[in-house]
């Protein structure tokens, strides 16, 4: 915990997080973690059984603390380590044989504590365990609480990474700012910050207006400013992904087409804030090509981006290179060669883009660099 949260006042917030076959009851708050197995209990009924699924990591203070929690509140807590191993299926299939050895039915809840890929693992797993259990998530980290909600990881399966994708299926979530790293010079941070960027993009002028005037409050780290941001970016993203407009929750791809294509030829060291965040200047900038965004717009979005404090990638990539990874990474999942760029700030459609016009922007991207 940052010296930032630890003087902030404690208060808490809740919502409701609309998805496609579910509604999320979101409670955030700096140190709720620790005691909100109380309105739990009050949102769920009876108490049952109560599957603790900590990741290996996770402090064990924090998983201690919920088991408390959780017993003072009458639920009968049975711990369980999550299987270690990658997003796949085999490690789904391992929990899966944990919460059957545990006797966890589909009146009872689960309750997993982690990392992105962690608990994306979960909801796979909970969304399909006995046709649907109850989860609890509490992330570990900014990116997580952003992501694992509304649009869990998608599984990967050997040579076609993030191939078997879910509706997210959790029931609840704990946003607590007081376990993840609140330094906004830190990657972590910096990663939610672009996160957030793309979520308002893609959501509505309304949320991106308010993500422009919250982002000098977040960049100086004022806690209040950063609850409410991730609060208000998993209920945008929860909005994207259950629009009943397929084009709408396609655009949640904005940015990460770029981001997945450079991953295998930057290497490893490269940051995903600064992945992402190209990825999105990338995008503003076909747009403007295909006369879709204002340069204005273009600036203005860079200029978020800045005041965030979210930088770029520094590294040499071969433009052709560049071209072909692009194309193949949307080729493994479509037939056809669109790219989500913004038709405005706060609503962005997949494009048909030329060869040319990718060739040219991919070579003055790998130009400035």
């Amino acid at each position: 915990m940052t010296e930032a949260s630890g003087a902030a006042a404690p208060r808490r917030a809740r919502q409701w997080v609309a998805m496609r076959n579910v509604s999320m009851d979101v409670r955030g708050g700096w140190g709720i973690s620790g005691s909100a197995a109380k309105e739990l209990r009050t949102a769920i009924g009876k108490p049952h059984v109560a599957a603790l699924v900590g990741e290996g990591g996770v402090d064990p203070a924090l998983v201690e603390a919920l088991h408390r929690d959780l017993s003072a509140s009458g639920f009968e807590v049975r711990r369980i380590e999550m299987p270690e191993g990658g997003c796949d299926l085999p490690r789904v299939e391992a929990l899966d044989e944990l919460l059957a050895d545990a006797g966890v039915v589909a009146e009872d809840i689960v309750v997993a504590v982690g990392g992105y890929e962690a608990l994306s693992v979960a909801s796979f797993a909970c969304g399909t365990w006995c046709g649907g259990v109850s989860l609890l998530e509490v992330p570990t980290s900014a990116p997580a609480a952003l992501l694992c909600g509304p649009t869990p990881r998608a599984l990967d399966l050997p040579g076609a990474p993030r191939m078997v994708s879910n509706d997210g299926a959790a029931r609840f979530c704990v946003v607590d700012p007081g376990l993840f790293d609140c330094d906004p010079s830190h990657e972590e941070l910096l990663h939610a910050f672009a996160l957030m960027v793309a979520t308002a993009t893609c959501d509505s002028n309304k949320s991106f207006g308010r993500l422009w005037d919250s982002a000098d409050a977040l960049a100086a780290a004022d806690p209040d400013a950063l609850l409410d941001e991730l609060l208000e970016s998993i209920r945008g993203r929860g909005r994207v992904v259950s629009a009943t407009s397929a084009s709408t929750r396609q655009s949640i791809s904005f940015g990460h087409e770029l981001a997945c294509a450079l991953r295998p030829l930057v290497g490893p060291d490269v940051p995903e804030s600064a992945l992402l965040a190209d990825g999105m200047r990338f995008a503003a900038r076909l747009a403007v090509g295909l006369e879709q965004l204002s340069v204005d717009d273009m600036f203005t979005l860079d200029e978020l981006l800045e005041r965030l404090g979210v930088g770029t990638v520094e590294a040499r990539v071969d433009p052709d290179a560049l071209v072909a990874q692009i194309r193949s990474e949307r080729f493994r999942r479509s037939n056809r060669f669109m790219v989500a760029t913004p038709r405005a700030l706060g609503r962005v459609r997949l494009s048909i883009v030329s060869d040319e016009l990718l060739a040219e922007h991919a070579a003055a991207w790998c130009a400035a660099r």
